[in-house]
């Protein structure tokens, strides 16, 4: 490297005020993402749940009136009453999965067959801001106030 080559870098400053404008609109970006993602959302408790298999409902809870409904014939569904709690088998031609409703207002899947079983190891539902997915079996589990914006996914 030359000499006067060396005298330019050592006169440069470190950064240019391009790359400020850079830095603060991406600094600004991220801030913006992070209060729209953790001030929105609905961390109200529960009224109640609805569950989809392959895009249909077929099973209800209402923690206001401490009672379920099974819709529809697209699982076979089988309930067991506890003091505190519900647990809820949904069978479809291609799995199952089962889940606990507690009374005190939240959901959580404790079983299913299918491989990676991610569903099961999903954080329980406690307020509106949740959901509960597994892929294999198109199962979904949603509250009631639950808005989704995005496509169904067909299985």
């Amino acid at each position: 490297m030359s000499l006067k080559k060396v005298t330019q870098v050592k006169a440069d400053r470190g950064f240019k005020i391009f790359d400020l404008i850079v830095y603060g609109i991406v600094i600004l970006a991220v801030a913006v993402a992070f209060i729209v993602l953790f001030t929105t959302r609905d961390d109200s408790p529960l009224s109640g749940i609805r569950v989809y298999a392959k895009g249909e409902a077929v099973f209800e809870y209402s923690f206001k009136e401490n009672s379920y409904k099974i819709i529809g014939d697209g699982a076979k569904i089988t309930v067991d009453k506890d003091e505190d709690k519900l647990t809820v088998r949904i069978a479809t031609d291609v799995g199952y999965n089962t889940m606990e409703i507690f009374k005190s207002g939240k959901v959580k899947v404790v079983d299913a067959d299918c491989k990676n079983k991610d569903c099961v190891y999903s954080m329980e539902i406690k307020d509106n801001s949740g959901i509960i997915y597994c892929s294999p079996h198109g199962l979904r589990i949603v509250p009631y106030e639950y808005s989704d914006f995005g496509p169904d996914v067909e299985i």
